[in-house]
């Protein structure tokens, strides 16, 4: 797929994944009933991150999974941007950091590298230091790896995300995981990170930029209801049965987010940049 300037559907998404986003951390509905609280927030909600994530794989790495030697010019531009914007973030959120204790127990030093690297220097920035990790992580294994193999790699590695999320009851009930998960979360406190999470969606973004047909309008409309459907019935399985050490990640949360995309796609509407500027400085993408 050769990627046009059309692209007002994902310019206007933007703005309503950044609200969902707001919804994740304000809980609008929990007033109201907890189940249905719990199914928009916590489950249907989950789509807008993964939606920034593949947005910033569709327009800055297709040009890095294709043999040819690219201009790296672009990604070193993408990760200086992001860092500003994080240190920017970071001295920001300092004081109410240190406010709410997060460096109130054990090494300091420690819990600055863990937060600034995997949690976020604030609960809600660790999306800045993910994107970063992620696009290096694909950036390198492009240059040992097929594009194929890459995806297997990034699928494994959200697998291993699952087990520490949503999927964390199987991992208790499995001596061996429950040792390595138990490691792990010295070194993160979840596994909605850079390593584990971002990298499958950003390799999502890139290759259906190389797509030449990508699903239909029809189909992916089909698509995404049926994922949803599904995904909100798995979200309230795995509540029901207390699997859930988080929520931030699902098995149908990947063909959801896809077919969202293609959904996008598929709407030849004139890009708004004012709506785009506004999504950078909410999200940082």
């Amino acid at each position: 797929m050769t990627p046009s300037k059309d692209y007002g559907a994902i310019d206007r998404f933007r703005i309503i994944a950044a609200l969902l986003i707001v919804g994740i951390h304000t809980y609008p509905l929990s007033s109201v009933n907890e189940e249905l609280n719990f199914l928009v927030i916590h489950v249907f909600a989950r789509i807008a991150v993964p939606f920034f994530l593949m947005t910033t794989g569709f327009f800055l790495l297709p040009q890095y999974l294709s043999n040819e030697k690219r201009n790296i010019k672009p990604l070193i531009k993408f990760i200086k941007k992001t860092v500003l914007l994080y240190a920017g973030a970071t001295l920001l959120y300092i004081p109410v950091s240190i406010y709410a204790g997060y460096y109130s127990e054990g090494n300091i030093a420690v819990a600055f590298i863990k937060n600034i690297v995997f949690d976020g220097t604030f609960y809600h920035l660790w999306y800045l230091p993910a994107s970063i990790i992620g696009v290096l992580l694909i950036y390198i294994l492009r240059r040992k790896f097929s594009l194929r193999a890459i995806l297997g790699i990034t699928g494994f590695l959200y697998i291993l995300g699952l087990l520490g999320d949503s999927y964390y009851g199987v991992t208790l009930n499995l001596p061996f995981l429950n040792v390595v998960y138990t490691a792990l979360f010295n070194i993160f406190s979840y596994t909605r990170n850079g390593f584990l999470y971002a990298p499958i969606f950003l390799v999502m973004g890139a290759m259906i930029a190389r797509i030449e047909r990508p699903p239909n309008a029809k189909t992916s409309i089909i698509g995404f209801i049926i994922s949803m459907l599904i995904m909100l019935t798995e979200g309230a399985f795995l509540r029901n049965f207390n699997f859930q050490r988080h929520d931030s990640m699902y098995v149908m949360l990947i063909p959801c987010v896809f077919f969202l995309f293609c959904i996008l796609l598929t709407r030849k509407d004139k890009s708004y940049t004012i709506l785009r500027d506004v999504s950078i400085d909410f999200f940082g993408n």
